[in-house]
Order: C-alpha cells, then structure tokens, then sequence
C-alpha cells in the first residue's frame, strides 16, 4: 500500500496547481457540474493538529528523524492530537434521457480512511523513551487508531427538473468489499518507570481488532456491508445574485467483517525488572524466552476469531454559493466527519471565471484534523466535452513542509454527453 500511495502522491502533484466542487469524494457534485458524464478520479489528503508534513513525508516514506524535528512536533502538543486522512479513487457515471426528470448513477470507489487520536505521554514514550519518565507515569489512555480499505460499488438516482430554477435531490446505495482493516483503542492505561529504572510497569486496558491476516489478495473476502449516500440542491435568488445551497450525508454505513477477524483484549498489568545474566557465553532459550514479545502478548492478552464491526466516517457537508456575476462567485461551507477524531471543517472558496472554458479559484479553510489550510485550482473544459478539475485545498504541504501542517491534492477527468 505504500507504494500505490506514494504512486498516487506523485501523479497528483503533477496534475497539482482546489476546485471546491470536486474534492470530498461527493460523487453528486459531479452531476451538479456536468449533469449527463462519466467522471473518472483520484484524490487524498492527510492532516495533523502537531504534525508537520516533512514529519509526515519522513515517518511514511522513510528517513532519519532527528531530534530538532521530533523537538517542533512536540512544541505543537495540545493534550489530544490528531491526524487523519484519506485516499478515493473512482468511477461515475450519471446517465438519462434529455425528457426525463430522472438521471441514474453507476460506479466504483477504491476507499481508504485513516485517522488517530494520542496524547502527549505517548508521542513522547514514541519518540523520546521512557528516560523522561523516570518516577513518573506516562498516560496512555484515551488513545485511538482505525485504518481501514474497501470497495464501494454505488447504484443511485437524481430527481432534476429540467427548468434550472428547481431543487435538485439524489440517492445513492453501496455495496462495500472490506479489504483490511485495524482498529486500536485504548482505556485507562499507564506506564510506571521505577525512579532508580530498576523496571517498567504497564497497566492497561486496551482492544485491538484486525482483519483476516490470512487473507493477501484485495479479491479475498474479508467482509462486506452497505453504506448509502443522499444529496439536494436548493436554487434561489438573492439580491447579491443567483445563489445555491447544497447538503449532502454520505458513507452513511458499516462493514462486518468475517468471523475470522483476530479481537485482542488487554486489561492487565505486566511487570519487567530485567534479567540475571551471570554468564553472557551461558544464555539459556528459557531466559530470552521470558523477555520475547510473543510470549508477552500471550501472556497478557486474550483473542478471539468472530465478526466484529466498523461504522463508516459518516460526511456531512453544507455549501452555499452567490454567483454575484460572471467573473465571480463566492462560496462557503461547512464539512464534519462522525467517527473519525474529525473537528469541524469550515472553507471559503473564491472562483474566478477568465473565460467560457477556464476557471480558477483560491480556498482557504479551517479545521478537519489540521488548523489553517489554503490552496489553488483551475477547471478547464475542452471542447465542451471534456472537463479537467485539478488542485489542491492544502498547497502549503508542498510549498512549506517544513512549518505546514496538512496536504491533500486532486485530479479528475470527465466526458459531458
């Protein structure tokens, strides 16, 4: 999966110059633009509330992480911290008759989210040891980790009048292939260090779920379930200008996986004080065994095979436009992700129309799992077929990774029929 992300990085910043319309992984906002069209795209974005993005370039993508760079990470910690992100490519497609009121929609997504929430003691126990703690209890509760990859195959319907004037409503429901999942969580856990280091103490009550290890291929079943997605449009007229309102729900579901998925469950304390090494040329197998991690894990850890469950980051989403005139239209919203560690997310968006066939825009938002975020885009249509939409909404992660926090960048290609 590396790979493909960083494969995926690459093409986009290439395409790179936002397009408000076309990021969120909205499938409707495609038919708002192009109405009768096959879209094909790719997007991601990763953010964090402390780390930079060459923090994030360097952890991901490997490299030396020096103390300087661990040292401004740390500068940013706030109690909770949190990172997330997500990667969607797909394929729509809204087709219909010219007389009908009604359009359908077809397509494929391929979905990963992942998103972490941790406190201070444990980015500082990560990064920096437990030297620091000497005495001391690191606090390691209220942690959390989910990653998870599917497929999505949608079927859906837009109720769209043929005067513009009238609403615009649409609903679409999903298929989901799980492929993999993780999910980590953590209750009341601490880690004691004995002031003179003579040994650690773990106390903790933590879970942690996997899908089938067993399972290689994104072919091989993990689990499925179903997600559905709902949208309208309202038009009305201002004295500003011709405006729009836009509301969509969507992911609005879940993912059983199979009764091979491996459910971990810790609620004890272990206890290390070292090992009696009385003869370094004289290890036995039952001393190194006693300080192994599996045996560890087995001893203060419970597991089961069964099904277990995961509900989707539901996306809500609110936007309003005012065209004030036909080089300009302003638009603002509001965009909040249900579990997935996600504050709300507010933008503004400002598009400029240079002429019939180009468009450009800056956007500037804040929230998600960053703070500030800005970025540029254009939209080009080619002879009135093909539409091109490429950016970024967080451009500060490849102009500044250094002292930015948040990328994200997008790239899509559609035909009007």
């Amino acid at each position: 999966m590396r790979n493909s992300f960083f494969i995926l990085s690459v093409i986009l910043l290439l395409c790179s110059t936002s397009v408000t319309k076309a990021q969120f992984g909205i499938a409707f906002m495609d038919y708002v633009e192009n109405k009768r069209s096959i879209n094909l795209g790719a997007e991601y974005e990763i953010n964090s509330d402390f780390l930079s993005n060459d923090f994030i370039n360097r952890f991901y993508l490997g490299g030396y992480i020096d103390k300087s760079m661990k040292d401004r990470q740390m500068g940013r910690l706030s109690g909770s911290n949190v990172i997330g992100g997500l990667v969607n490519t797909h394929l729509t497609a809204f087709f219909g008759k010219d007389s009908s009121r009604y359009r359908f929609l077809v397509g494929v997504n391929h979905r990963q989210f992942f998103n972490a929430s941790i406190t201070d003691d444990t980015y500082m126990l990560g990064f920096y040891g437990n030297k620091q703690f000497q005495g001391e209890s690191a606090n390691l509760g209220k942690s959390e980790v989910n990653n998870y990859t599917f497929q999505e195959y949608k079927m859906g319907f837009v109720i769209d009048g043929i005067d513009t004037s009238k609403a615009i409503m649409g609903m679409a429901l999903s298929y989901l292939q799980g492929q993999n999942f993780i999910r980590l969580r953590t209750n009341d856990s601490q880690m004691n260090t004995a002031a003179d280091a003579s040994s650690i103490s773990l106390s903790t009550d933590a879970e942690l779920s996997l899908s089938d290890t067993a399972a290689k291929k994104w072919t091989d079943y993990t689990g499925g379930g179903m997600s559905a997605e709902f949208f309208a449009q309202t038009p009305y007229t201002s004295r500003l200008g011709k405006s729009k309102f836009f509301l969509s729900v969507s992911n609005l579901g879940f993912i059983r996986w199979s009764d091979q998925s491996l459910n971990y469950k810790a609620d004890s304390t272990f206890t290390f004080s070292g090992v009696n090494v009385s003869n370094v040329f004289d290890l036995r197998d039952s001393t190194l065994n006693a300080i192994s991690l599996d045996s560890i894990v087995t001893n203060s850890t419970s597991l089961t095979r069964a099904h277990t469950s995961t509900n989707l980051p539901v996306t809500f989403l609110i936007i309003h436009k005012i065209r004030f005139n036909k080089l300009f239209e302003l638009t603002n919203g509001f965009r909040h992700l249900f579990n997935a560690n996600y504050k709300p997310y507010l933008f503004v968006d400002g598009a400029f129309y240079i002429s019939k066939n180009f468009a450009t825009n800056v956007h500037v938002g804040f929230g998600g799992y960053g703070k500030l975020s800005g970025g540029i885009g254009i939209n080009i249509n080619i002879k009135d077929h093909f539409v091109l939409k490429l950016g970024s909404n967080s451009l500060q992660g490849f102009v500044a990774p250094k002292s930015t926090l948040g990328q994200s960048a997008y790239c899509t290609v559609s035909y009007k029929f």
